[in-house]
């Protein structure tokens, strides 16, 4: 009787401390912070799809920079403000509806521009910048469609089941088989929300490589359409933009402004200053890296031949990355992308979704661009990079991060091999 009684006590104690936890997040909770992120982050999407006519060139590029990272910023903040205000939670699952839609709807458009023939893809390229489709182009377009159609049903119902896949996050009764393996509470609505937005991406993303066995952004067709892309012409600022954006939009959905200091949301996405020992340690496993991924890839490479899986085709990528292969856009390039994923994947993810999500999650971000054998290499790459996050920290990785995709862009403006 006495044990039991105990047990009881130490149950009510822990109940008691977890209601008190939740409480405390938002005891600090500022809703005006809520309404001009959300109006904030809206007014860049609308600048950035459609300020041409009346901003700088310039300042287009830089809010376009945010129209990929803002739908996310407002489903985060609309989630976290559902906690104070339970009404919010209706107006944030329909926004995480019109999410995914929206991302099968752009992964659809992406899957056609591999198996359309040039021609079409050229046409729709130039009524898309000029506002206009004839029903001439229409009729061209239909026409050639005819002859894709296997893969044209294969991508349609590849990002339907991909949706329907990630949706099943919502149902209790899988997060709390996965709450087995990371720390997620079933009942959070938070935790519902993000987990389901994270399988849309790993699944959706995924459905052009399985469908057509290419990478949209670096087929033929997609080579030829970022050609003529103004990114392409801007690379160097364009990545500026990319980090900026990155990082204050991974600070937001920590809870920037919202209910956190910056040297509270610093914490929670674990950046430290590094000490000298750290620094130089960091350095060395991305020059380390380098030498141990030739001999990965390879052997991915052999995997991918007996399986008989397309390979990334190294030219095209190159094409893709031709804006950045110069000494100065090579180092902004490599910051970019290493500060700006590993505190959007590692920083803000892996402390709640744990290793394997956020590296499939960091994986299936690059399969727009690279074949099974990369996508394949990225995963590997990202699961070093979360191993080293649970041992030291976000900026640790970071710059393990930068320095090797640095090095790795410098061996092709230079022509080296290993």
């Amino acid at each position: 009787m006495d044990q039991n009684s105990n047990e009881n006590t130490e149950n009510t104690a822990d109940n008691a401390g977890t209601a008190t936890a939740k409480t405390g997040e938002t005891d600090n909770f500022n809703p005006k912070a809520v309404v001009a992120i959300i109006a904030g982050m809206i007014v860049c999407l609308i600048l950035g799809t459609a300020g041409n006519a009346i901003l700088p060139e310039w300042v287009v590029s830089f809010f376009a920079a945010a129209v990929e990272i803002s739908p996310f910023v407002i489903l985060a903040i609309l989630a976290y403000a559902s906690k104070k205000y339970d009404g919010l939670k209706i107006i944030t699952t329909i926004w995480l509806l019109l999410l995914i839609l929206g991302m099968a709807f752009v992964t659809f458009g992406m899957g056609l521009i591999t198996v359309l023939p040039a021609d079409t893809v050229a046409g729709m390229t130039q009524a898309a910048n000029s506002g206009v489709m004839t029903e001439e182009a229409s009729m061209d377009i239909l026409k050639s469609m005819e002859g894709q159609i296997g893969a044209i049903v294969g991508l349609f119902f590849g990002v339907v089941i991909a949706g329907l896949l990630a949706l099943t996050a919502q149902i209790r009764a899988v997060r709390v088989w996965i709450s087995r393996y990371i720390p997620i509470d079933p009942d959070s609505f938070v935790h519902k929300t993000a987990l389901t937005v994270i399988l849309a991406i790993i699944f959706i993303f995924a459905v052009p490589l399985i469908a057509t066995g290419q990478p949209p952004l670096t087929s033929p067709n997609g080579i030829t359409i970022l050609s003529d892309s103004p990114a392409m012409s801007e690379g160097i600022m364009v990545n500026v933009y990319s980090l900026f954006w990155m990082i204050f939009g991974s600070m937001l959905v920590a809870g920037l402004f919202v209910s956190k200091t910056a040297a509270q949301v610093c914490e929670r996405l674990g950046l430290r200053m590094p000490t000298a020992k750290e620094f130089a340690l960091a350095i060395g496993v991305g020059v380390a890296l380098v030498i141990v991924f030739h001999f990965i890839d390879t052997a991915i490479s052999m995997f991918c031949k007996f399986a008989g899986l397309t390979l990334t085709d190294n030219a095209a990528v190159n094409k893709l990355f031709s804006p950045y292969l110069t000494p100065f856009a090579a180092i902004l390039a490599a910051i970019s992308a290493g500060f700006g994923e590993e505190i959007g994947v590692r920083g803000l993810l892996q402390e709640r979704f744990g290793i394997l999500i956020p590296t499939a999650l960091f994986a299936m971000l690059h399969a727009f661009q690279y074949n099974w054998d990369g996508v394949l290499s990225v995963f590997f790459a990202g699961f070093i990079f979360a191993i080293l996050r649970r041992h030291y920290h976000t900026t640790f990785t970071a710059i393990t991060h930068s320095v090797y995709d640095l090095i790795l862009f410098y061996m092709i403006i230079y022509g080296i091999t290993i």
